[in-house]
């Protein structure tokens, strides 16, 4: 055996002796009354009537050692126990006396020691990371039959708040094998690897993001049975699980900090995570908050991960008012079998139940499609795509009837808001390029829900390639529009790109009026520069240092110290685009003078505005934007405490005054007040 598999070995085995027996028990231990088990020993002798083992501790964040009883109640158990992650077995340690748990950060980095997780760059990461103590038991009865395992995480010696703030924490525990073994290991290039090298002596000169390995296999077969524990910042556990595990993502699942998606099933025990995972994640219908998630992702960054990691959570929560479907998200800690993993945006993930979840839609009448496949729904349901696709490109849109007809099957609010969200952010892997997009539908119509009328609408995901990423944000004065009506750069190749339904449903005038108007709202109150700098701020303020460490355990080499420049890069851009992008409306359309707008409330207490198509934040200040005397907007009123009484203006007019929905004309620089009772 080489030295280097010997180092390993006595170094794992230091690590596994740091949880030890104790003889000397902590006199007056207080016993742990929830069980909360998860994770059966899969060998078909579990026995629900065996009792689960207690823990003396509960998961959490320790000052100094601690020493750990496990209890079970009942003659004759035996409990066992394991430090590594996997689940207790009968060949698995038996538990006599106390464990003394102890700060594991200089103990063996075991998983970090895993090199062949890369088609790409080398990198050694330092051994000295952050580490918890993961315990999972169960109690065995004589015959092999066994109870539940419960599993705990106990972080010794990490000062939490320093660390990691209020950002929560996700430890998760599985079989390594699971993760690295070479035939079934999802983390690793692995046999398909080496497979397909073996299949074409040129393979090995592919790029590295297109290289085959057993990490960029998809499907169920690929999914790994995982236990997580949700640890908040003020020590409580909200929520413990069994999950599957699946590597996430496109040409990212080749970094060295992956993407992983996790799934509730019926297989694992819960058919959904009931948890409000992401903090005022308001459903899509605006029922409350979203309570339950079928499946979610702990997210890399995407294109993002070894530059800055905030764009995609940055640039959707500035659209999350929008009717397209955006996902929403929230930073988390992550730990693998007690191993510091780094931070990542956990994000949710769209699917049937992802609507279902957001809109009380049955889910088996969902229709998802991505890049031109059926995603979600059966294989006939791409007709119900290619007939709107036909219909719109193959006939002339500035027909009235036509274009009537279009918007029974295209909802076109959400089609032109999302057109302009991603050439507003100058989106390089989008609709435009034929990559990275997503519509869905009812199969079939019933007007149960707001959403239910079998209309196409626009799901928005994985923006990192986009706002001057690969520029440091020095391309803000790109005019996208022009990319996105001309059709220069293409990427994927579709039968039937979606852009080119854009492009149709530019002929009519109806469409092109809207779509304007949904660009100066981009520009005007998506990304209004108040709202992008406190945003930015602050998610800012809560990445820095969690990404720098991440950068320390993951590498590359270069991302050590990038943080800063590349989020300065991003905001360069966004206050960039912000100076120039209504000279590029102007450049392509020509749409008459452009004026200032400015419009106000009597009392923001009684009642707000909704500009066009969204909600004014009206609070602390009047709203300012400019847009085009050719094109009039929209102003309804949006009460609170109060009674809307009338609209004044000037400078413009308004089509009724006492209505609480109103057409205005612009004439030149104009104000308009909302007034409130």
């Amino acid at each position: 055996m080489d030295i280097r598999k010997n180092i390993a070995l006595l170094t794992a085995l230091v690590c596994v002796l740091s949880v030890s027996s104790c003889s000397n028990k902590k006199p007056g231990s207080k016993k742990n009354s929830s069980s909360r088990s998860a994770g059966t020993v899969d060998d078909g002798m579990l026995d629900e009537s065996v009792s689960s083992v207690e823990f003396s501790l509960e998961s959490g964040f320790y000052d100094t050692d601690q020493q750990l009883e496990l209890s079970a109640q009942g003659e004759g158990l035996t409990i066992r126990y394991t430090t590594d992650g996997s689940i207790p077995n009968e060949s698995s340690p038996e538990y006599t006396e106390a464990l003394t748990l102890t700060d594991r950060k200089n103990d063996f980095s075991t998983l970090a020691e895993h090199k062949d997780i890369t088609a790409s760059h080398d990198y050694s990461p330092p051994m000295t990371v952050d580490k918890g103590n993961v315990i999972r038991a169960a109690a065995f009865k004589s015959d092999g039959t066994h109870g539940k395992v419960t599993s705990r995480t106990i972080f010794v010696g990490i000062d939490r708040v320093k660390k990691y703030g209020d950002v929560p924490v996700i430890s998760l525990m599985m079989d390594q094998a699971d993760l690295f073994d070479y035939e079934r290991g999802i983390y690793v290039l692995g046999k398909v690897h080496d497979d397909w090298l073996a299949e074409d002596p040129k393979n090995a000169s592919a790029d590295v993001w297109k290289q085959e390995a057993n990490f960029t296999q998809r499907g169920k077969e690929w999914e790994r049975p995982v236990y997580a524990e949700y640890i908040l910042s003020d020590g409580t556990t909200a929520f413990t699980q069994d999950l599957g595990i699946r590597i996430m993502g496109a040409a990212s699942r080749n970094e060295h900090q992956k993407s992983l998606r996790l799934s509730a099933r019926k297989d694992y025990g819960a058919k959904n995570v009931k948890y409000e995972l992401i903090p005022d994640n308001t459903r899509s219908d605006g029922q409350g908050n979203v309570e339950k998630y079928k499946s979610f992702v702990l997210r890399n960054g995407g294109n993002d991960c070894n530059f800055a990691k905030i764009r995609d959570p940055l640039l959707q929560s500035m659209v999350s008012d929008k009717t397209f479907e955006t996902i929403q998200s929230t930073p988390v800690v992550v730990f693998i079998d007690g191993e510091y993993w780094g931070m990542y945006t956990l994000t949710e993930d769209y699917s049937d139940n992802y609507i279902s979840n957001n809109y009380e839609i049955d889910n088996n009448n969902v229709v998802i499609l991505k890049v031109g496949e059926i995603e979600e729904g059966n294989d006939e349901d791409i007709k119900l795509y290619s007939n709107m696709y036909e219909f719109i490109t193959e006939n002339d849109m500035s027909d009235a009837d036509n274009y009537a007809k279009a918007c029974d099957m295209l909802d076109m609010q959400t089609f032109s808001d999302y057109m302009a969200f991603n050439i507003y952010i100058a989106n390089e892997d989008s609709i435009i390029q034929g990559n990275n997009w997503r519509m869905w539908r009812v199969r079939d119509a019933d007007n149960a829900t707001a959403v239910s009328d079998g209309k196409w609408r626009m799901m928005a995901y994985d923006t990192d390639y986009s706002s001057g990423i690969y520029t440091g944000g020095q391309n803000y004065d790109e005019n996208f529009i022009k990319k996105a009506i001309n059709g220069t750069q293409t990427f994927k190749d579709l039968d039937q790109p979606p852009a080119e339904i854009f492009r149709a449903l530019l002929d009519n005038d109806d469409f092109k009026q809207m779509f304007i108007l949904s660009l100066c709202d981009m520009r005007n109150i998506s990304f209004e520069k108040s709202k992008v700098d406190a945003a930015y701020n602050d998610i800012v303020s809560v990445y820095s240092s969690l990404v720098k460490d991440t950068f320390k355990r993951f590498g590359p080499d270069y991302a050590k110290d990038g943080f800063e420049w590349n989020a300065d890069g991003l905001k360069q851009f966004l206050d960039g685009r912000n100076k120039v992008f209504m000279t590029h409306i102007t450049d392509v359309f020509k749409p008459g003078e452009k004026v200032s707008v400015t419009v106000k409330t009597s009392d923001s207490s009684k009642g707000g505005v909704i500009l066009n198509t969204t909600a004014l934040d009206l609070s602390d200040k009047d709203f300012s934007g400019e847009y085009y005397t050719a094109y009039p907007i929209t102003v309804t009123a949006d009460p609170a405490s109060g009674k809307f009484v009338k609209w004044e203006a000037t400078g413009c007019s308004i089509s009724d005054a006492n209505s609480p929905t109103a057409t205005v004309t612009i004439k030149g620089d104009c104000e308009i007040k909302a007034i409130y009772e």
